[in-house]
């Protein structure tokens, strides 16, 4: 939670303004910059409000509506039962019941949930049957003074297939709009989705104007800035604020150093932080020191490549391992596509093309502007370069 005070702050204020301000939350990032630590939060302010909280971390297999269709149902029954043991509510519970309970009536597969089943008036679109659901469990829990909120995190996962004419997202966008804008006064149902950077995209390719259902947490690198002048960064806090009763501190030169090396990323401080610390601990040390640090940097460097980068690599088609090396090869965290293009001497740029589409529909890459592209992974760009230098055979 290090440097993320403020967006915690946030999120509790939208919660204390709900349903009169409605706000929901765009969470992103790349890999290890805390949005999963951020969502725990989240989901313990909404606790401590007294909130109804729905959390689930979503897959590739919800791109397919009735996958999704049964997902959405068991999240809103769930919401339900937190509902369930008023007696003053009971009209209002049988009625929500039954909506959700048609959300999933003739979608292929004859697929179902343990709800009271909705017969023959469900809505013929998806989006349709769960904005209606979601109505449904809004006015339930405005009557029952509580929100809800549904958490939802590895949300870059998730798309919509226009071709196959599988439109999940889209649904769980419009079943959104419905229930906060339809109503008067708005309905306690509030939406946070957090995932990789193509997140926004999939957003906004799903519903026009998706920009607007959102308030944007974009997280990034620990600042490398100190608040004032001789008082340490917040990326150096990060490393020395959880060691400093331990016995074994970070001398102050060493944590600035560290949190530059690894750009301030907040999964980086945190194995380097654990590893300097194991490190002292061993040899009796007094405190972590330039010189360990100077000692063990290698070594620690080589864990986190074998952790955090190679399978992420392999994880690639050979020709796409390829246009990774060759991208790097061009430097930095990000590139340009024609200048890859131009790169390859035997492929043709339509090929070109493939391989950087294969790599951001597998989240490799993602799409910065027109043209430009991106890693998902920070520093991913030198480890290739540090790990997989160009061959002659790339070239």
């Amino acid at each position: 939670m290090a440097d993320r005070e403020v967006q915690l702050q946030r999120f509790c204020g939208y919660l204390r303004d709900f349903p009169d301000k409605r706000r929901n939350v765009r969470l992103s990032g790349l890999r290890g910059v805390g949005k999963t630590v951020l969502l725990k939060e989240y989901r313990a302010a909404a606790r401590e409000r007294d909130w109804v909280v729905i959390r689930r971390d979503l897959t590739a297999r919800l791109c397919q509506e009735p996958d999704f269709a049964v997902a959405l149902a068991d999240d809103l029954d769930t919401a339900i039962r937190s509902f369930s043991g008023a007696a003053r509510l009971r009209g209002v519970l049988a009625s929500a019941r039954e909506a959700v309970g048609e959300i999933t009536v003739g979608l292929p597969g004859g697929v179902s949930v343990s709800v009271k089943p909705g017969g023959t008036r469900s809505a013929p679109i998806l989006e349709d049957r769960l904005g209606n659901a979601l109505t449904h469990v809004g006015r339930l829990s405005a009557k029952a003074q509580r929100g809800v909120v549904f958490l939802y995190d590895e949300a870059h996962t998730m798309h919509d297939q226009p071709r196959r004419r599988q439109y999940p997202l889209g649904a769980l966008l419009g079943a959104f709009v419905q229930a906060q804008d339809e109503e008067d006064p708005p309905l306690p149902v509030m939406l946070v989705v957090s995932g990789l950077p193509p997140l926004v995209q999939n957003l906004q390719a799903a519903r026009s104007h998706a920009e607007r259902l959102f308030r944007v947490e974009e997280l990034g690198n620990l600042s490398l800035v100190p608040f004032a002048p001789g008082e340490p960064s917040p990326a150096a806090l990060a490393l020395a604020k959880p060691a400093a009763d331990t016995g074994i501190p970070f001398q102050s030169a060493v944590a600035e150093r560290v949190a530059r090396d690894v750009d301030g990323y907040p999964y980086f401080i945190q194995k380097y932080g654990e590893a300097l610390w194991d490190a002292a601990d061993a040899a009796n040390l007094g405190s972590v020191t330039p010189k360990l640090y100077k000692d063990t940097r290698s070594r620690i460097q080589d864990a986190l490549d074998a952790e955090f980068f190679e399978n992420r690599y392999l994880d690639a088609p050979r020709a796409d391992q390829l246009t990774l090396r060759v991208a790097a090869d061009l430097g930095g965290e990000q590139f340009e596509v024609a200048k890859l293009a131009a790169e390859f001497a035997g492929r043709n740029a339509n090929a070109t093309r493939q391989s950087v589409n294969r790599l951001l529909k597998s989240n490799h890459i993602y799409r910065v502007s027109q043209g430009v592209y991106a890693y998902t992974a920070p520093l991913f760009g030198d480890f290739v370069r540090r790990k997989y230098r160009r061959q002659s055979s790339d070239r």
